[in-house]
Order: C-alpha cells, then structure tokens, then sequence
C-alpha cells in the first residue's frame, strides 16, 4: 500500500542564515525546544553522534564543496547548525522546519494489514504527512538527521519515514541541470527505495551521501 500523496503546507518560512551575518542562537529555531501540535514529539529528536570528520570527507567526494552555494539543514540542533557553517563557509545555510506528523498516525495506520475496499464496516481515512516548505531559492544540498527508536523497530519509525519522504518530496521540486546532494546523518541505513543505488556515492561512518541528478528527481 502507498500513503495517500496529501500533504499539509506548512505555515512557518525556513529561517535562512548567510555566513557573513551569522544569526545569535537565541534566534535560531533549536529543534529540541521548538514545541508543534501542542508539545514536543520526543520521536523527532535524534541523538545520533555525529563525526564531523566523516561529513567533510562525504560532503568532499559529492562535489569538493566548490558548487555548494545554498546549504538547507533539517533536524539539526544548534550546536550542530553551528559546525555546518564552519564546514561549509560562505554560503546560505537555510534552516527547514518540518511540522510533526499528527498523534494518532501510526506505522500500522499508514500501512494496515487489511483494508475494508468495500467499506462495509468504515470508511478508509487515509493518514497525511506534513511536507516542507519550499525554501524559495535553488539548494545545493540538503543534509538531514535522522532519529532511531531506542529499543524499538526503527525500520518502522514514523518520524524517521516521516523526515525521509519530506526530504525526498523537496528534492523533486528543484528543476534545472543540476545534481542535488543529499546527505543522511543516521545510525541505520535510509530507505533503499527512496532513491537508486548508484546515487549512494559515499558512506562514513554513519553519514550516507546521495548525489541525486535532475533526470531521476521524480517521486
């Protein structure tokens, strides 16, 4: 089964930052206490190390950072939005905000074991997730980091699907002759599916560097 293509347009612009006015902290939208749908979804926040070693040397087999001008960053802290900037100087860094899937879908919602075609007993809903904002400007890259669920079945992790798919779906809305580059920051490996085995042009640690060329940016 595929999740119905509907999804809720965000009502926050991405906050953009350029290197030669970096931005306080405080003004900074800090994953961690950023509070959508009422509270927290404590399912978004990724603890997952990072070794900044290891996206120097993918961010420098996608491209030598050279054709990097505008950078977007999901699902990261500040202190990780900090390290971005002083690894890929002198370029827009662009903060996107993604809106938490609501409460009540679940794994088993968005892909049931039955289904009623017939709607004898109810009527098929079927679950939607919020998409990101287009940022307005062309980006390069668009590295995001991706939660894992800590004694569960992360394979089966609605925010990490969640965060996956958005990513994805933006990817598609950039047109031109030029590849996109799309690093994952995640303990576990991404949705095979989501994109072609050849894209895969670098794997540290647990940084997985995509390189995505405009003829196969269709979802």
């Amino acid at each position: 089964m595929t999740i119905c293509d509907t999804y809720v347009t965000l009502l926050y612009s991405p906050k953009v930052y350029n290197n030669n006015h970096l931005s306080s902290s405080s003004s900074r939208p800090n994953f961690v206490n950023r509070w959508i749908w009422g509270g927290l979804d404590r399912g978004y926040i990724s603890n997952v190390d990072i070794n900044w070693g290891d996206i120097l040397q993918i961010t420098a087999k996608l491209t030598g950072k050279k054709e990097f001008q505008e950078v977007g960053l999901l699902n990261f802290n500040n202190n990780e939005l900090d390290h971005w900037e002083q690894l890929i100087p002198n370029v827009t860094h662009v903060v996107l905000e993604l809106e938490y899937a609501a409460k009540n879908v679940t794994w088993e919602s968005l892909y049931p074991e039955w289904i009623d075609e017939e709607e004898e007993t109810e009527v098929l809903v079927c679950p939607s997730l919020p998409s990101l904002r287009s940022p307005g400007i062309r980006l390069n890259l668009i590295a995001v980091k991706l939660p894992h669920a800590n004694g569960g079945n992360w394979s089966r992790d609605v925010a990490r699907l969640h965060l996956q798919l958005a990513v994805a779906r933006l990817t598609t809305s950039f047109k031109g002759n030029y590849p996109l580059y799309v690093p994952f920051v995640t303990n576990f490996f991404p949705i095979p599916n989501l994109f072609t085995c050849r894209e895969l042009v670098g794997h540290e640690g647990n940084v997985f560097g995509r390189k995505t060329p405009p003829s196969t940016r269709i979802l």
